[in-house]
């Protein structure tokens, strides 16, 4: 159970370049663990520092409109030998799940935000060649909860 719990109207959280290194999927959400934290701005409600903070371990889920199958869609980009080219592979959540379980890390670039819509740019970074490639994370959900126990003051 977490101490502190905010839907991020103010967009007052911020992912970008925080590493998710767990993902869980229920049938109707899906959660990103980040070992390290995400950063929590001065301006959000829960934070005691009144400014930049980082979380400890933290947790987001998405409360997902129907199901997991429908409402998450991924794409993996990979380079090709053609200069400026690049293919787009679609994986389901579950997949995206196993990858990251695996070992490797989701890193959050950028984020865009609709009615019921959560669109991520990232990178899923790996310890073999190539390091790192580009994905986008498109979730269709109705709430979202940022979870997360303890905030220290950006030095």
């Amino acid at each position: 159970m977490y101490k502190y719990s905010d839907n991020n109207e103010n967009n007052d959280i911020i992912l970008h370049d925080c590493r998710a290194d767990k993902l869980l999927i229920g049938e109707k959400s899906i959660s990103f663990v980040f070992g390290e934290g995400f950063y929590v701005s001065g301006k959000n409600r829960n934070n005691y520092n009144k400014k930049l903070s980082y979380t400890d371990k933290s947790e987001v889920i998405f409360k997902i409109l129907y199901h997991t199958d429908t409402d998450v869609t991924v794409y993996i980009f990979s380079e090709t030998d053609k200069e400026d080219t690049a293919i787009r592979k679609s994986i389901s959540a579950k997949q995206l799940a196993e990858v990251v379980n695996s070992g490797m890390e989701l890193e959050f670039l950028y984020s865009y935000k609709g009615y019921q819509s959560y669109i991520f740019e990232c990178w899923l970074w790996s310890d073999t060649e190539p390091f790192h490639k580009e994905c986008v994370i498109i979730i269709s959900a109705d709430d979202v909860l940022y979870n997360w126990n303890v905030l220290y003051a950006e030095e």
